[in-house]
């Protein structure tokens, strides 16, 4: 996996998990490491403190989490810190017109 977040994907699950590196491949899913729901939530803290992006915190993120591969999951944080690093066009604060 060529991914810059794919290496502190990968630390963070060996760390807070423990996790043998030995057993994370690209094709591996979070469920399939054992992560179950709660652990979900805790690696997306996780992430949040140490990588700065929240999979969970978003009302899109896929239902089906624990089921992606890392390569999917990674993918789609990619995505995430796209969207948040891409701002927001401001709209216009309204004009308004003194009275005649």
């Amino acid at each position: 996996m060529t991914s810059p977040l794919y290496e502190p994907v990968k630390d963070c699950l060996t760390r807070h998990f423990n996790l043998d590196a030995g057993q994370i491949h690209p094709e591996s899913t979070l469920e399939g490491l054992g992560l179950d729901s709660l652990a979900l939530v805790e690696f997306s803290c996780v992430l949040q403190d140490e990588v700065g992006l929240a999979p969970l915190a978003g009302t899109d993120t896929p239902a089906d989490i624990g089921t992606m591969t890392l390569t999917q999951f990674v993918t789609a944080l990619e995505e995430l810190q796209h969207r948040t690093a891409t701002p927001e066009a401001e709209t216009p604060a309204p004009t308004t017109q003194a009275p005649s």
